[in-house]
């Protein structure tokens, strides 16, 4: 007779577990650890530029998915479904009471204030000859929020170079505008694709070392 009382509870037990009852949402059990520690929502301003559409934004999902503790969504995913995003940018309040409506731990905000080619002198001896290089560069400022704890924790600005042609001249010379210096039309995409990849990187290393993702 007591042995048929345990079977109901156990059969109980068995079939919650079986439906999943009392277990967390999926989306804070893809970082590995159940807690949402790292459920990063991203938000990037990229200004458009006559020579390429900007694809850093999807570098950094691209780069931030190779790590195993991070879950990371663009903002206008879950803008879509939920409340706009705040368009003041700076705002902590702001952001933190749109990213406590919509979830999620970390907003990541990547603005880019300027992605340009510069032409400079990086080598002269008087009378002899000069260097003239062609340097792409992207620079702007990456911020950081913890949502839950209503905080700044990072904002900071970023400045990434790649180099590009360069010609020796004559010192009579003197031409910054030497057509050896410039990059072909057809290539300036691929140039700042390069640029764009490699400032996704370290991007996603700086954020790693605020939030201390694997």
């Amino acid at each position: 007779m007591a042995d048929r009382r345990l079977h109901i509870p156990l059969l109980l037990i068995a079939a919650l577990v079986l439906s999943g009852a009392g277990s967390p949402p999926p989306s804070f059990m893809t970082n590995g650890n159940g807690n949402g520690d790292h459920d990063l929502l991203l938000y990037v301003d990229c200004p458009p530029a006559p020579w390429n559409d900007s694809r850093l934004e999807t570098e950094l999902i691209r780069t931030f998915t190779r790590r195993e503790s991070v879950r990371i969504e663009p903002v206008a995913a879950r803008a879509a479904a939920g409340p706009a995003f705040p368009g003041a940018v700076y705002d902590v309040d702001s952001l933190t009471d749109w990213g406590l409506e919509v979830g999620g731990h970390y907003l990541v905000l990547v603005l880019v204030d300027d992605e340009r080619l510069e032409t400079k002198k990086t080598f002269h001896l008087p009378l002899v000859f000069h260097r003239y290089q062609t340097v792409g560069v992207i620079e702007g400022e990456l911020r950081v929020v913890d949502v839950t704890r209503r905080r700044l924790l990072l904002a900071e600005p970023f400045r990434v170079e790649k180099p590009g042609p360069r010609v020796f001249q004559a010192t009579m010379d003197d031409d910054i505008n030497d057509p050896d210096l410039q990059i072909a039309a057809a290539d300036k995409q691929t140039f700042f694709n390069q640029l764009e990849t490699e400032l996704s990187g370290r991007l996603v290393k700086r954020v790693g070392t605020v939030v201390r993702i694997r």
